[in-house]
């Protein structure tokens, strides 16, 4: 039987290589990041299964409609059921891919702290200064505009759940990236994006500052 530290250095190979076709803000050092962040706030929370949590976020973007047309969860399932995983632990991992997508706009099943871990890294990579810089990386990888002043910015914003596209990446940042901090699921969360959220805010006062310098009143 393998180990955990076996099963997760398996698992790491198989999501560098899945990852690969992804932008630079959805690849390898965005799975990292991820990670990261959930062992620390599962840490912080002190309760939650750490397999599952590494797992969940490893395999969260495999699969990812945006880059790819395989089944994640399939995919899943083959790859831990080929290591000899838990089914309760696939079927946890299974829930996180299939669940924490900001476009589901579906809410976290509160008995899974696992999922809300995950879902609350996720999402706190989103935010901040690194949220920023992955959603230009990512609207320059599709060719959207950095901003369309022609287009009024809705109030109040695109909901999650909705199939709608955002008209330019700062208009992202209304549609998504501003609402993340009311989304968190734990207190950890909650504490890391008061932090991420506000340089958002600042961030945007400046670029609309110097975007419209020069303009008549």
């Amino acid at each position: 039987m393998r180990s955990d530290q076996e099963i997760i250095a398996s698992v790491t190979e198989f999501v560098r290589e899945a990852v690969k076709t992804h932008d630079s803000g959805h690849g390898w050092t965005h799975i990292e990041r991820v990670v990261r962040l959930a062992l620390h706030i599962l840490d912080c929370e002190g309760r939650g299964d750490r397999l599952t949590v590494e797992l969940g976020a490893l395999m969260h973007d495999v699969g990812d409609h945006k880059f790819s047309a395989h089944d994640g969860p399939a995919e899943i399932r083959r790859v831990l059921g080929s290591l000899e995983v838990d089914r309760e632990v696939i079927d946890k991992v299974v829930l996180i891919n299939e669940t924490i997508s900001f476009s589901k706009g579906r809410k976290p099943d509160p008995e899974s702290i696992e999922l809300q871990i995950v879902q609350d890294a996720d999402r706190l990579d989103a935010m901040g200064a690194v949220g920023i810089a992955r959603a230009f990386n990512y609207g320059g990888f599709k060719g959207n505009d950095i901003y369309d002043p022609r287009v009024k910015i809705t109030n109040p914003p695109l909901m999650a759940g909705t199939s709608s596209h955002s008209a330019s990446t700062v208009h992202h940042f209304y549609d998504k990236l501003l609402l993340l901090r009311d989304l968190m699921n734990t207190p950890t969360g909650r504490r890391l994006a008061n932090e991420r959220h506000d340089y958002m805010v600042r961030y945007l006062d400046q670029f609309f500052s110097e975007w419209n310098q020069g303009l008549k009143s």
